[in-house]
């Protein structure tokens, strides 16, 4: 995933340059703040699931997860990650381990999947199930793309809930 082709002392002068310029820095802060507005409206919206801090990155994805009551005893959660490289805001169903994803994962071959379909499990892939919002995003609207990405989040985890609640227990 990590580009190495050019000298890291050209990047970071690059790096740099972009920073000084100041839409870098304002880009970034947006995103993050577009995020946490999130989270917040998530935990004020649903007092009854657990949400995680901020994960910034490391300019890869940035993400907040969120464990809902509804898919707590699977230890499944949903992620709202912003992709840096794509410009992409996506929904994943994830799990707390590597051997609950594969459980699950294998569990939901089984099942017809609608509109979805699973990721191919692999090292660093950490989503079952991954759904790319659709561009354009509102980030001068920043009330506006909150209530968008908590609408998306929403149905995405009502789908996900219908879906691995159609497995059994034992095989998830």
């Amino acid at each position: 995933m990590q580009k190495q082709t050019r000298p890291l002392s050209e990047c970071i002068a690059d790096y740099v340059s972009a920073v000084s310029a100041g839409d870098f820095a304002r880009a970034y802060r947006g995103i993050l703040s577009a995020l946490m507005k999130f989270k917040s409206a998530w935990e004020t919206v649903h007092p009854e699931d657990t949400v995680g801090a901020l994960y910034q990155g490391y300019m890869d994805m940035s993400f907040v997860a969120v464990l809902p009551a509804a898919l707590a005893d699977r230890r499944l959660k949903i992620s709202l990650v912003f992709l840096h490289e794509t410009g992409l805001f996506t929904l994943w169903l994830t799990a707390g381990n590597r051997a609950i994803q594969k459980r699950v994962s294998d569990a939901l071959k089984h099942v017809p999947l609608g509109k979805y379909s699973l990721c191919t499990l692999e090292p660093g892939v950490d989503a079952i199930i991954a759904l790319d919002l659709p561009k354009p995003y509102r980030f001068d609207e920043p009330e506006q793309l909150t209530k968008d990405l908590l609408q998306a989040a929403e149905v995405f985890l009502s789908d996900m809930t219908a879906l691995v609640g159609s497995i059994t227990q034992e095989n998830a």
